[in-house]
């Protein structure tokens, strides 16, 4: 985070919750603030890529009489001579 600008959010966490992020903190060795940065960052890709997966199918669907059209217009061409 190079050169960025920053924001102080308060949060509040179930008591379990930090229990579980400081038995296992040892092992990843990043602070409390990093490690909530990165499962942001994660959890946010993934649902950027979810949202991607979902408009893609909505235009595949959308398109998909054109495609059978486009299909069946070639139908007589095949690729002997390519």
């Amino acid at each position: 985070m190079q050169n960025s600008k920053t924001v102080r959010k308060n949060i509040i966490f179930p008591e379990k919750l930090i229990s579980r992020f400081n038995a296992v903190n040892g092992e990843s060795g990043v602070n409390f603030s990093t490690f909530v940065r990165i499962a942001m960052e994660e959890k946010i890709e993934h649902l950027e890529k979810l949202k991607l997966e979902k408009e893609l199918a909505e235009g595949y669907a959308a398109n998909a009489n054109l495609d059978r059209v486009t299909c069946n217009d070639f139908k007589f061409v095949n690729g002997e001579n390519i």
